[in-house]
């Protein structure tokens, strides 16, 4: 027992750089008032679900015996390699830069979230990743419906923001959207969108049959937007996407109940990739898969083509549909 209090046997670890449904190498430790707990043993995973309660408990860390810290770092390096050749089988070698791209973001999100506050430094960082991001999807020589597959479905907050971010400025440009900085600002405001959520208290979190959960969620974009609008450099137009991406067309979405052209144009084109990669998310685990399948995508395509207005701005849907038909190509009506 007495190991738990030695600090000289411990060795932090960068909580982002896991993916929550690895199993693990070694056991795995929290450090809590001093004290350093074992939190899983080898062999478990963490679970998207507990990496998003780290996240709304802010932690960046986790501890391993210093003499077995080597071999953490190692298996997360060839995990994270595995990640990336996984996709890029699925997109091609020629678009490899885009998913390292794409690797690096989700890392920064996961980082930028879990700090008590947002700050700066990290926002500084998150912008330039994401120019970057931006710049090399708009190349003439890109496929842009690989941007739309650059997606890998583990549920944890920092992996949908990425999916979310990257349908978006794919449904953007097929609706006809391709400047620079409306790509950026939808693509900052898709990975910002559910930063209110990320940082509903664990208690509240832990209990979703709670009414006080119902009330977090409903206030989770006002929760968000206030605590970015803080940052100086955030533009308006990433503020507008995350405080309207549950507004619905109709008018009875949250938490301000807009309707028609009083929301946002692209507040609805992120909202329309969230459910899109929502839906997805949803699936999986009921079908018993990790990947989705001809019918999960028809499934989700068909939520947004049979909207008519409901939910999303009506002018988007057909661009929307014909445009994630294209990028999943076995789709079939």
């Amino acid at each position: 027992m007495a190991d738990k209090f030695n600090e000289e046997l411990y060795d932090p670890v960068p909580l982002k750089k896991f993916d929550p449904e690895k199993e693990l190498v070694a056991d795995l430790y929290l450090k809590i008032d001093s004290k350093y707990l074992k939190y899983r043993h080898k062999g478990d995973a963490i679970t998207s679900e507990k990496y998003d309660l780290f996240l709304s408990k802010s932690v960046a860390e986790v501890y391993f015996l210093k003499e077995v810290v080597q071999e953490v770092l190692s298996w997360l390096d060839a995990t994270k390699e595995e990640a990336i050749s996984e996709m890029v089988e699925k997109v091609g070698e020629e678009n490899r830069e885009l998913v390292e791209a794409r690797e690096e973001i989700k890392e920064i999100i996961y980082e930028t979230f879990a700090d008590e506050e947002l700050n700066s430094r990290a926002v500084e960082v998150l912008q330039h990743q994401s120019k970057e991001f931006i710049a090399m999807a708009s190349e003439d020589k890109v496929n842009k419906a690989i941007i739309a597959k650059l997606t890998k479905f583990n549920s944890s907050v920092a992996d949908h923001s990425v999916n979310t971010a990257n349908v978006a400025i794919y449904i953007a440009m097929c609706c006809g959207f391709g400047a620079q900085y409306d790509l950026e600002n939808i693509y900052m405001g898709a990975l910002l969108h559910d930063y209110g959520k990320a940082k509903i208290p664990a208690n509240i979190l832990e209990n979703k049959t709670n009414v006080r959960y119902s009330q977090a969620i409903q206030d989770h974009p006002n929760k968000g937007v206030g605590m970015i609008k803080k940052m100086k450099n955030i533009p308006e137009e990433v503020q507008m996407i995350v405080a309207q991406h549950h507004e619905q067309y109709n008018g009875s979405g949250f938490p301000s109940g807009l309707k028609g052209d009083g929301i946002y144009k692209f507040a609805m084109i992120v909202s329309m990739a969230n459910i899109f990669n929502n839906i997805i998310e949803e699936e999986l685990p009921k079908k018993g898969i990790s990947e989705p399948n001809v019918e999960v995508y028809r499934k989700a395509i068909k939520v947004i083509e049979y909207d008519k207005g409901k939910q999303f701005n009506p002018e988007f849907i057909e661009r929307t549909c014909d445009g994630l038909k294209l990028a999943f190509g076995n789709y079939q009506k």
